[in-house]
This record gives C-alpha cells, structure tokens and sequence, in this order.
C-alpha cells in the first residue's frame, strides 16, 4: 500500500465518522493522538508560513499549506 492510499483511507475513515455522528446528532469521538497530532500538522503549516511571510512565499509547500489553512478556518473557526 502505498502513502498516498493509507492517507486516502484515513481521510475516508473519519469522514465516514463523521458523516455517521452527523446524522446521529453527535460529536465525533477521536483518539487524543489524532487530535494532537492534526494540531502539530496545522502548527507545523503555520509557523511555515509565519516564516516565509505568507503562505503564498511557502513555495513548494504552498498547496499543504493552503489545505491546512482551509482546515483551520472552515472547521476550527475563523480568529480574527
């Protein structure tokens, strides 16, 4: 199995998760280890981008980034 297809197969798994409490009118039940580590993820993208003044200087890492960007807005709320 290649990486690409484990990440694929995780992504469909909690969208399967979440897609079930949803409907249920739940909260979704994760592992604290998927939680902290999708923290250091977004973390990670954000100090990335802090460093290079945004994140459309990430250069290579711009796409990761603007997905990680996506994510911490849409899902966690947008800070201002």
């Amino acid at each position: 199995m290649t990486e690409a297809e484990q990440l694929l197969i995780a992504a469909a798994d909690l969208t399967r998760r979440a897609d079930g409490c949803a409907k249920a009118q739940r909260e979704v039940s994760l592992p604290t280890e998927l939680v902290a580590t999708v923290a250091y993820f977004l973390e990670t993208c954000g100090r990335i981008a802090a460093r290079a003044g945004g994140i459309r200087a990430t250069g290579p890492n711009e796409a990761l980034i603007e997905h990680a960007h996506d994510i911490a807005r849409v899902h966690l709320g947008d800070l201002k």
